[in-house]
């Protein structure tokens, strides 16, 4: 059955492969993540692919994007018999340009084709984006989306919970490294430092995002987020522990849909489906400064698209 999968989109897009440079007219590219990048416990072939904006699929800009779709029953390596499924790349250990310490820009654009919102009580803690130091290192920052009114907000330490937006959004940044390592509970939001975005409110609609951080594990530490052009966080203090700068010190990106825990889900829902997630990302850069990863900055000067 997956074979049949590959060969009729091979086959559907074939013809929009010319306008794709350096993408040949074999089905592996479009199934294959470029140099640098290689899929997670991720086997499928919906999982990941590039979709061509010629054939109709939401790009940000340029000729495609990347598109990554999670389906019930999907699994991969040591994800298979735990509460977790996912659909991602990452960086592979060599591709990494930031380093602990050093002013690092990330940017890219995140398209929510399919993801609703969750309750408490059924959300399947679904990951948009992850900074691990590798190995059995814990991940540094999450993006993740969080069920209704989970979260301490109005309470949690205010060197904690960053902002400046504390108001709405189910899209936030976690700390997971430093919460795992120095036991962050409800006094710190559970590393939950600032909220981003309301992924429904954002169905169908491309999101701008920048980051800068220095992945710190000293208090000189700063993370920040910009959305659509405004600042959404504006953390300062340790991101990286010092356990896992043991594993190393070039934090990589992993990125796509990650459903880390299924257990709210299944105890809810029980065998009920649970919903196909899609979701397309498109012009993700790593760069020394803003003008090097801003879409919209970028965009307005006339630079290139990723492709």
């Amino acid at each position: 059955m997956a074979r049949q999968t590959v060969l009729f989109l091979s086959l559907f897009l074939a013809g929009c492969l010319e306008v794709i440079p350096g993408l040949n007219r074999q089905s592996d590219d479009l199934f294959t993540p470029v140099r640098g990048y290689e899929r997670l416990f991720s086997p499928a072939p919906h999982n990941f692919r590039y979709a061509l904006a010629q054939a109709g699929a939401p790009v940000r800009s340029g000729d495609r994007s990347e598109r990554f779709e999670l389906r019930t029953g999907d699994c991969g390596g040591s994800d298979c018999g735990n509460p977790r499924y996912r659909a991602e790349i990452r960086m592979t250990d060599d591709s990494s340009l930031a380093k602990v310490g050093e002013d690092t820009w990330y940017g890219w654009s995140f398209y929510n084709s399919s993801i609703p919102g969750f309750a408490r009580d059924d959300s399947l803690r679904l990951v948009f984006g992850q900074w691990t130091m590798g190995g059995d290192a814990n991940p540094v920052i999450r993006l993740i989306q969080l069920g209704k009114d989970e979260g301490n907000w109005t309470t949690c330490r205010p060197a904690i919970c960053a902002g400046p937006e504390r108001a709405q959004g189910d899209v936030v940044i976690q700390l997971e490294d430093m919460r795992r390592t120095f036991d962050w509970g409800e006094g710190e939001n559970d590393g939950y430092v600032c909220r981003l975005f309301d992924m429904a409110e954002n169905r169908r609609r491309w999101v701008d995002l920048v980051m800068q951080t220095n992945f710190s594990n000293q208090p000189d530490g700063y993370l920040r987020v910009w959305v659509n052009g405004e600042l959404k966080c504006d953390y300062k203090g340790p991101i990286v522990s010092p356990k896992s700068l043991l594993e190393g010190t070039q934090p990589g990106h992993r990125r796509g849909v990650f459903s880390s825990y299924t257990t709210r889900w299944n105890d809810a829902h029980g065998a009920r489906p649970k919903p196909t997630l899609v979701v397309y990302y498109d012009e993700f850069r790593v760069g020394k400064s803003r003008e090097d990863v801003d879409t919209r900055w970028r965009e307005a000067a006339g630079a290139p698209a990723v492709d």
